[in-house]
């Protein structure tokens, strides 16, 4: 009698077996990829699948993170529709509620600036994780959930003033936390520790915790949060005084958070910058939007007025030269011959030169008989010594398809 063999079929990952959880996974790696629009897809497919099967739970999960997601995007409607929807079945199923749908209105809230609510919620979430049976989900462990807790709690603390409270709570974090490896705990950890060390004006140490952040999120792949290790490098730059590093952190933070999804994350940046220019610079050249920013007379628009652009870039080019050279000056032919592209005639281009420079004065000047910002210089002309220029973009890309006259 021959005996037949039969083969097992191999048994599906418990992710395989619940779609729902594959999409919510798909959705949080897309979010940390900073694919934000691509999150969202993913979360409202998990969102139609949970429905159609019934799942309360799946349900509130796959809000909670929409509503997330529309809260970063700044995005009031949507964050009102889903907010309604959650707490409808908050209160319809309070039984049923994952413990992810009370972090995410504690995020929110947060986001709101509503920090008290914010706490709230996350003890809530606390409490639900150590309630429940089991792991909140199959995407984190019960120690993560725990651990993601007790960090926002730290958050919290300190957006509501209590610095020393914050402190000691995200120093016991990361001494009971540290050495695990958890994913997404200790990187939000260096981060607090971070912001903590720079209230106390501590900018070595701050530098420390957001590069310690930086590693974290690298290694985790987490390029969402990494930009936020951007941001700590220009927040301690600009405490330096270092500000065209400053910039250039807030300038790679822009080219990756492009779309409307990231509102949050673009909302700070643009309250940076207004700290920078508030605190570090004189002149913002904006080649990129043609518009120049003084102290005095604020953000003025030239449009396609590119010549004027481009004397005040080729000067700026000059005044930051390091060593001996420092602030100097361009000739009128130097300045001729880098914005015209001619060689100078004094009979061709002097009173061209004169007029442009005087069109420049009565814009960014106080008064004009006695210039702060634009001063003639030997044969030349020069911005004033001690002036913080800054330069947006390249003033001769703008010019692509202008003409100078």
């Amino acid at each position: 009698m021959s005996s037949r063999k039969t083969t097992k079929k191999p048994s599906h990952s418990s992710q395989s077996e619940n779609p729902v959880q594959e999409l919510i996974r798909l959705g949080n790696l897309r979010s940390e990829k900073c694919e934000l629009k691509e999150a969202a897809e993913a979360f409202s497919a998990a969102l139609d699948l949970a429905k159609k099967k019934k799942d309360v739970g799946a349900t509130c999960e796959a809000i909670a993170r929409l509503l997330r997601l529309a809260s970063e995007a700044l995005d009031e409607k949507s964050v009102e529709k889903w907010e309604l929807e959650l707490d409808e079945l908050i209160s319809a199923h309070p039984k049923k509620i994952p413990a992810m749908a009370w972090y995410c209105k504690g995020v929110i809230a947060g986001q709101h600036e509503e920090w008290s609510l914010a706490q709230r919620h996350l003890h809530h979430y606390l409490k639900a994780v150590r309630d429940e049976a089991a792991a909140p989900n199959p995407l984190v462990t019960r120690e993560e959930a725990i651990a993601r807790a007790w960090t926002m709690i730290a958050n919290t603390f300190a957006q509501r003033g209590h610095g020393r409270r914050s402190k000691t709570l995200a120093e016991w974090a990361l001494k009971t936390y540290e050495e695990k490896n958890l994913r997404g705990i200790n990187g939000i950890l260096f981060l607090q520790m971070g912001w903590l060390a720079l209230r106390t004006r501590d900018s070595v140490q701050a530098q420390n915790w957001f590069k310690k952040a930086h590693g974290s999120f690298l290694a985790e792949h987490n390029w969402y949060y990494h930009l936020y290790a951007l941001y700590g490098y220009a927040c301690v730059a600009r405490m330096e005084q270092n500000y065209p590093q400053a910039y250039w952190y807030l300038e790679l933070m822009e080219k990756a958070a492009t779309g409307p999804e990231f509102g949050v994350l673009k909302r700070q940046i643009q309250l940076e910058r207004q700290r920078l220019e508030q605190d570090a610079v004189d002149i913002v050249i904006d080649g990129r939007k043609g518009v120049i920013k003084t102290r005095e007379a604020g953000a003025i628009s030239l449009g396609k007025q590119y010549v004027l652009l481009n004397i005040l870039e080729e000067l700026s080019v000059a005044h930051s030269h390091l060593g001996a050279d420092s602030e100097r000056g361009l000739s009128k032919a130097e300045i001729i011959e880098r914005v015209w592209k001619e060689r100078y005639r004094p009979e061709a281009h002097d009173n061209k030169l004169y007029y442009n420079i005087n069109r420049l004065r009565k814009l960014i000047e106080p008064d004009v008989k006695q210039p702060q910002y634009l001063q003639n210089w030997k044969e030349g002309y020069r911005l004033a010594p001690g002036l913080k220029v800054h330069v947006v973009g390249s003033v001769r890309a703008s010019r692509q398809g202008g003409k100078v006259s």
